[in-house]
């Protein structure tokens, strides 16, 4: 593998691993929220949110350069 193709891989495996790490914490946070809490919910699930799909747009960004190189 070439130097570029290694590093868009990297990426790809750190985006992930992120987005795993940010699924579990909404969850963490689903789970013990208090009853009275449920603002603090919806603004952590939107700012977790927008972030995973930050995450998954790069992570896309980056198939789509792998898949050019491999054409």
């Amino acid at each position: 593998m070439n130097t570029d193709t290694e590093d868009a891989v990297h990426r790809i495996d750190q985006q992930q691993a992120e987005i795993d790490d940010l699924l579990c914490a909404l969850i963490f946070i689903s789970e013990n929220v208090e009853d009275d809490q449920h603002e603090l919910l919806r603004h952590s699930a939107v700012s977790i949110c927008y972030t995973m799909l930050d995450k998954v747009r790069a992570a896309s960004r980056d198939v789509s350069l792998l898949l050019r190189q491999a054409a």
